[in-house]
């Protein structure tokens, strides 16, 4: 058996590591549990007596992420990260166990049954992991702002209504709340809203050091071309077109436009058959980072076009090129948009509608500057 290949499904989790081999040939099944870390995992793959060359290693993505997969490349040993949503399920097996799942895996990795995900350096996963932090604490902030608002309102405190402005969390509207805060007269309520807008200041101040620290890496060598390449579209700046770029990572690897809109989850869910053809929704199984980012660029796409200041000022110095791909896809989105509104279509449909369509041209777009 130590002649042979030897693949080796890994069940991860917190308490332990269970892990099922199969050799290349045969039915025949070793398993093993070891403590979840690195060091306890080699130590019980070195006890087999097998050449590393011949390891083939694969667990779920999940997690841990890759660290476990770069630790097995550093000791050049293979080893594969697995999508989960597209491993195949057996109809009617209702037992799942951590012990079974490392055997389920082993057998269809032997099989070539798997399908596994790309994975990044650690480089590019920390700049990734830069972005979506400052996602998150923009999501924490949109929340704050909305409970404080519910606050306030419930204790009989309205800005648009008692000041007449329009717009809230502008610099006017922060001066009228702690002044506002300063005038309870319960002490509870006081206290709340004061920390509640102290906590709101310290959100935007970081999410102000996470953009310098986005800004600075847009202007690296890395990614200037691709970000230039991005940032002349309309609906794409700087923040969003780092969020594409980072979570794209090689745009090489999706030789087709289809392949990327597969891989963000936007594709059409279909159920055809026995000649009538069925289709519903986007299947959502992808990439929700790019997913939301590319929706959010076509919040405009059904205005006409136009060449704004500001889309202008983002132009400047920047290939004709890439601007010509920029208005065709102003312009082909212009149509279809208008065309799915004109036929009664919901406006979020039309919008995620054509921000498929805008996906095609940000691959082009990525893969002449790559």
């Amino acid at each position: 058996m130590s002649r042979e290949v030897q693949y080796i499904g890994l069940d991860v989790d917190d308490k332990a590591f269970h892990g099922a081999i199969m050799a290349t040939y045969g039915n025949e099944v070793m398993q093993f549990v070891c403590k979840p870390n690195i060091g306890a995992l080699l130590k019980k793959l070195g006890s087999m007596k097998v050449e590393k060359e011949k390891l083939r290693i694969c667990y779920e993505a999940g997690y841990l992420g890759f660290t476990l997969c770069r630790e097995f490349r550093k000791n050049h040993i293979y080893c594969d990260v697995i999508a989960p949503s597209l491993i195949p399920d057996t109809r009617g097996k209702k037992v799942k166990t951590d012990r079974l799942d490392s055997v389920k895996l082993a057998q269809l990795y032997r099989s070539g049954l798997l399908t596994s995900v790309h994975v990044p350096s650690q480089e590019d996963e920390a700049e990734r992991d830069l972005i979506r932090s400052r996602n998150f604490l923009m999501d924490q902030c949109r929340r704050l702002q909305k409970h404080i608002l519910a606050l306030i309102r419930r204790h009989g405190m309205h800005y648009k209504g008692e000041t007449g402005k329009k717009r809230n969390w502008t610099i006017t509207h922060i001066e009228w709340l702690e002044t506002q805060s300063g005038k309870l007269t319960d002490s509870n309520l006081q206290k709340n809203l004061c920390n509640l807008l102290h906590h709101y200041k310290q959100c935007t101040a970081q999410i102000d050091v996470y953009n310098e620290e986005i800004e600075s890496m847009a202007n690296s060598e890395k990614y200037k071309k691709k970000v230039k390449a991005l940032v002349c579209y309309r609906g794409i700046k700087t923040q969003t077109a780092m969020t594409l770029i980072t979570e794209l990572g090689d745009i090489k690897r999706f030789s087709h436009p289809e392949k990327l809109t597969s891989y963000c989850g936007m594709d059409i869910t279909e159920y055809s058959s026995g000649g009538k053809e069925k289709k519903y929704r986007m299947t959502k199984m992808g990439n929700k980072h790019i997913r939301t980012a590319v929706i959010e660029s076509c919040q405009l796409a059904c205005n006409a076009p136009r060449v704004g200041p500001d889309l202008r000022r983002r132009r400047q110095e920047i290939d004709p090129k890439m601007i010509d791909v920029a208005d065709r896809c102003m312009k082909r989105l212009y149509k279809k948009g208008t065309r799915l509104l004109h036929e009664n279509k919901i406006k979020n449909k039309v919008k995620t509608a054509c921000a498929r369509e805008m996906l095609g041209f940000i691959w082009e777009s990525l893969r002449a500057v790559a």
